[in-house]
Parts: structure tokens; C-alpha cells; sequence
């Protein structure tokens, strides 16, 4: 058949690169679920180093103006969390909803809720507006599109933001089989029989863009990779010095000497660089 040859050859290249794609992806789901383990364990180590300076008398106010923004960076993460949790379990219901349609409701179904909050937080932040757990049916689809839009439309979707966006990203978000259809497109290649050279193109086409977004998410891994290592230095820091800190339990600053004031003053700032890194996204 004329083409056939030229066909074979770009739906194999198509095939590797979305091979490649997928490792990335693989690769940068694993960073993320790294740095949300991360960020868990920094949670604790804040809370603890909060309780402990709060039982402490005579503190200087800067301390309580620090653990004031410290609260509100905690606030905010689990308010990331929560709200990425409405997002997957809404999208999952817009997945079903739209299924065969859409290659967008496969690729959130297929992440698991772990994997759907750790990339989450790691690219994005809680909403202000109207919980997506108050919302139903085409609302709660759409708020959780509108959402993912904006979480994940910096490194995945070149998109813009917004509803498209994220019906964009959940159709690139991750090893979900493109196999050989044109998601960009909506048409499969394997429908176009007897177009061998119009396949060929398509395929190649779309090699090139499933290409960009392997090298964004590349890109992205590196960014994660470099996150979680500044946030685990700073914890495994503070987690070394955690029998001194207990030691300060129920202590009146006033009576306590220069070096352990100092000690307490660098301990209230390294704690806000901690609780502010758990809220840092990836751009």
C-alpha cells in the first residue's frame, strides 16, 4: 500500500515517544509523592516546635507574630489538601459521566487519591471560592476542572487556565495508554484507513507535542527534586535538634541565658522557612 512504510515508521516513533512520555510522568509522580511525604513529616516537626514554644513564658511578641503566619501556612496546606481531594473525587464523577468521550476522565480515574494529592500540592493551591463538596453535578464537574486548570496549566498545558485547562491535563495527565489515538485531534489514527500519509503526519504531529509536554514534566522533576532537598535539609536540621527543643518545654524566656534566646530566635525563624516551603509550588 503507498505510504505503508512511511506510516509503520511514524506510528512507531509515535509509540516510543509515548513510551518516553510516560516514564516521565512516572518519574515525576514518584518526586512528588517524595516531597508530599516530605512536607507530611514537616507538619509534625512544625507542630511540635509550635507547642513547645507556646508553652514557653515571657516570649518575645516577634514570636508570636512568626507562629501567627506559621498557622496560617499550615492552615493554607490542608486547605490544599482537602480541596485537591474534592477535586479527584469530582472529577472522577465527571470521568464516568463523560467516559468514552473523553480520554480526560480515564487519565483521573487511573491516578490513585495519594497520587492525585501529592502532585496537587506540589503544583497547586486551594481555591477561595465555593467548596466543590457544596457543588453537584455539571458545577462540581466544572469548579474541578477550573481547579486543575489552574494547578496544573504551568507545566503540562499550555493551555491557559481554567474549565479547558484541566479537561486539557487530565487528557495528558500521565501513563494512560495514548496508544495511537490523536487526543488533540479527537480522531483515532486506526479509523483513517487508506490515508497512510495523513496518518503518518497526525502521528508525527502529535509525537511532537506529547515530546513538549515529556520535556516540561522533565523540567518539572528537577524543579520537585530541588524543592523536596531544600525542605528536607531544613527538617532533618530541625528534627536533629529535637531533644534540645523539648528541653525548652514550660522554661520562662526571661531567666534563660543569650545563647539559648539566640538558639530560640533562630529555631521560630528556621520553623516559618519550613512551614512557608510547605505551601512553595512549582511554576
Amino acid at each position: 500500500m503507498f505510504n505503508a512504510s512511511l506510516k509503520k515508521q511514524a506510528l512507531k516513533i509515535h509509540e516510543d515517544m509515548v513510551n518516553s512520555y510516560n516514564e516521565s510522568y512516572k518519574a515525576m509522580s514518584h518526586v512528588c509523592e517524595r516531597l508530599y511525604e516530605t512536607r507530611a513529616d514537616s507538619v509534625k516537626t512544625i507542630q511540635m516546635i509550635q507547642a513547645v514554644i507556646n508553652s514557653i513564658a515571657n516570649t518575645p511578641k516577634e514570636f508570636a507574630t512568626t507562629f501567627g503566619q506559621v498557622e496560617k501556612e499550615l492552615a493554607n496546606f490542608k486547605e490544599t489538601e482537602r480541596y485537591a481531594q474534592e477535586a479527584y473525587d469530582a472529577s472522577v464523577k465527571a470521568g464516568v459521566n463523560i467516559a468514552g468521550g473523553m480520554a480526560a476522565g480515564i487519565g483521573i480515574a487511573s491516578m490513585a487519591p495519594t497520587a492525585m494529592m501529592s502532585i496537587a500540592t506540589t503544583f497547586g493551591t486551594a481555591t477561595t471560592g465555593t467548596a466543590i463538596s457544596a457543588l453537584s453535578g455539571a458545577a462540581a464537574q466544572k469548579a474541578a476542572y477550573a481547579w486543575l486548570g489552574r494547578t496544573f496549566a504551568g507545566f503540562a498545558v499550555k493551555q491557559g487556565a481554567g474549565m479547558a485547562a484541566g479537561q486539557a491535563f487530565l487528557a495528558l495527565a500521565g501513563p494512560i495508554g495514548w496508544g495511537i489515538t490523536a487526543t488533540s485531534a479527537g480522531v483515532s489514527l486506526i479509523s483513517m484507513t487508506g490515508k497512510n500519509k495523513e496518518i503518518a503526519d497526525k502521528a508525527i504531529e502529535e509525537a511532537k507535542e506529547i515530546a513538549k509536554a515529556r520535556e516540561e514534566l522533565d523540567e518539572a522533576t528537577a524543579k520537585v527534586d530541588d524543592l523536596r532537598d531544600r525542605t528536607l535539609l531544613l527538617l532533618n536540621d530541625l528534627n536533629q535538634q529535637k531533644s534540645q527543643i523539648l528541653g525548652f518545654t514550660n522554661a520562662n524566656y526571661a531567666v534563660l541565658g543569650v545563647d539559648d534566646k539566640k538558639f530560640l530566635g533562630t529555631l521560630v525563624n528556621n520553623t516559618q522557612t519550613l512551614a512557608t516551603l510547605l505551601n512553595t509550588a512549582i511554576k
